[in-house]
């Protein structure tokens, strides 16, 4: 979904996301002389608000008038965004736990500086722009992403700068609700800043965001429903919720579980050892568990629901690329998939009987369904289609060649958040092809160092940033941020988005590495969706992960040796919003692509 509103040379552009807006302006050129940015006020409900910025004037700035108190010389009103578009998340700011969903109108205005002054806003520019800002769903199908904000400005200023997300000495399952730490907050009652406590369950909430919220929803239902029961594809495992989850419908004889047994897997006091002697403690039927790996590892992260009787039919099916762990939800990128619709929920049943025992998972590779395409046409589902791993040579050669010549003959845009990008792969291959053209706008994020290719001004030439490795020690007025060494990625994703903005969008997505071994050994389901909204839903979501993470990799770069930062002042030499108006530079190709 996406809605347009324009006044007197100002041009405003809302995208929806996943519980996110994607704001993206424009101005007329005559209009940017003495730009300075542009505020963005809220509002929702009967709450309004100004958008908080990060950095604001230094004080040869004057302003328009005085701000009531210190923290408001951060809003928008008086410190503009100096960009032309902007990603908004409701509880980043205003909500912790509890965001406001529903429709937001959001009000645009170019701001100035005249005279080394801010100026007030002019009503006469202000465009206004109405969307709803909820949950992604469309028809049968709901897509969430993990905040991936572990190392982020909001999680330090909502829990503080420590590593924390289990008691120490916690086994697999553990009280979320007892405190976990505190944490220098906003006290709107004492109207100042103090020591707040928060709870193991609100950083879970928090950086989980609506795949945690996708994933204990549904199983959630599974358990309050007694004619329902579930199969499962995991991976690694030792989420404390999901954990509980399993152990209850085990002990009923609810649930039946393929667990990755890849050899990291089978070390002794791993938690999934630990969760497999768990199980068999207490399952109803002790064979419900099955360990195996097909050629490699049994990569998919997939709940399947299915009535609980001899026909055992699927009525949904969760998937995408999130690990049931706390890695996956609170550290990693990832993105969950539900398919609330039983022909597609059917489809994942099959392919669980089909690997379920040892026999049948090393005969998968060379049954019918591991060679076909499954294709789904609008019937409340988008138009897709579905694969499911380990493949033989030959068909993983074709349909990557298919996906290649995809990504190589994009007309508008390729984005792509990919934890690996460069392993062998033709698809792999045309995604770095493309970040080092300049004919098309590309971007993308990966966890892979080397390589990596920052915005440069007066270059069309696409960006690829990497999540692994990023400054945590920054300038005023940011705080530090969490390092999280060896939890793994902070990039889990593997997706790739090729013209949100072209006749014929569509993104690949799901549990695969995109590359020709995982594919040929692994046990994996690749989704390709070519649906305009997921698609853009998509879109944004790697959008949101390259803004986060460019500042910080520009910074472990050594970008700037200031000791504290400040927006630019619009003198000769800080003309930042140029850039934008330049035919010859990446900004300008992202902004021309936004207000298409």
């Amino acid at each position: 979904m996406e809605k347009f509103s324009s006044k007197n040379g100002v041009s405003v552009y809302a995208y929806k996301g996943d519980a996110m807006t994607l704001l993206a302006f424009d101005l007329e050129k005559n209009l940017t002389e003495g730009l300075a940015g542009f505020s963005i006020k809220v509002k929702t409900g009967s709450k309004e608000y100004y958008l908080y910025n990060k950095l604001k004037f230094n004080s040869k700035i004057k302003l328009h008038k005085e701000p009531k108190y210190v923290r408001e010389r951060y809003s928008t009103e008086f410190s503009p965004i100096q960009k032309f578009r902007w990603i908004h998340v409701p509880s980043s700011e205003h909500y912790v736990g509890n965001p406001q969903f529903g429709e937001y109108t959001y009000e645009i205005t170019p701001r100035y500086i005249k005279d080394k002054t801010l100026l007030a806003p002019d009503k006469n520019l202000t465009v206004d722009v109405t969307i709803d800002v909820s949950p992604f769903k469309d028809g049968d199908i709901a897509v969430g992403f993990t905040r991936s904000f572990i190392s982020s400005q909001a999680f330090a200023y909502h829990f503080g700068n420590n590593l924390n997300l289990k008691p120490k000495g916690a086994g697999l399952v553990f009280d979320l609700k007892q405190q976990a730490g505190t944490a220098k907050r906003y006290n709107k009652a004492e109207k100042k800043f103090t020591e707040m406590p928060f709870t193991y369950e609100e950083i879970h909430e928090y950086l989980g965001w609506q795949a945690r919220d996708m994933i204990t929803g549904f199983l959630n239902e599974a358990l309050a429903d007694k004619t329902m029961r579930l199969d499962v594809f995991a991976y690694d495992l030792n989420e404390p919720t999901v954990v509980d989850a399993f152990l209850k419908l085990a002990k009923h004889g609810r649930i039946r579980i393929i667990l990755d047994d890849y050899p990291g897997h089978r070390k002794a006091g791993s938690a999934e050892m630990v969760f497999e002697k768990e199980f068999k403690k207490i399952a109803k039927n002790k064979d419900d568990i099955f360990r195996g790996n097909f050629s490699s590892q049994a990569h998919s992260k997939v709940f399947i629901m299915r009535k609980n009787n001899k026909a055992a039919k699927a009525v949904k099916v969760l998937t995408g690329s999130t690990n049931f762990t706390l890695n996956g939800l609170c550290v990693n990128a990832n993105h969950t998939i539900i398919f609330n619709n039983k022909d597609e929920a059917q489809l994942y049943a099959d392919m669980f009987d089909l690997s379920f025992g040892d026999e049948k998972m090393d005969s998968f590779k060379k049954s019918p369904e591991a060679k076909k395409d499954f294709n789904f046409q609008p019937n409340g589902l988008p138009d897709m289609t579905i694969r499911f791993s380990p493949h033989p040579a030959a068909v993983v050669k074709e349909f990557f060649g298919k996906i290649a010549k995809k990504i190589n003959e994009a007309t508008s845009d390729v984005l792509f958040a990919v934890m690996k990008d460069d392993s062998s792969s033709i698809i792999l291959d045309a995604l770095q092809k493309q970040v080092k053209a300049d004919d098309i706008f590309t971007a993308g994020i990966t966890d892979v160092r080397k390589g990596m290719q920052l915005y440069k001004p007066n270059k069309r030439t696409g960006i690829r940033i990497s999540g692994l490795e990023i400054a945590t020690k920054l300038p005023k007025p940011f705080n530090n941020i969490i390092k999280v060494p060896g939890l793994g990625h902070n990039i889990h994703h593997k997706f790739v988005v090729v013209d949100f903005k072209g006749a014929n969008p569509v993104v690949y997505c799901g549990s695969s590495n995109l590359a020709y071994t995982p594919e040929q050994n692994n046990g994996d389901n690749l989704i390709e969706i070519r649906d305009k909204d997921i698609v853009l839903a998509f879109a944004i979501e790697a959008i949101r992960l390259i803004d986060h993470y460019s500042w910080l990799n520009r910074m472990l770069e050594g970008e700037t040796e200031k000791d504290e930062l400040f927006l630019y002042d619009n003198t000769q030499k800080t003309r930042w919003y140029k850039k934008y108006y330049n035919p010859k530079d990446l900004r300008c190709l992202e902004r021309e692509l936004l207000m298409r």
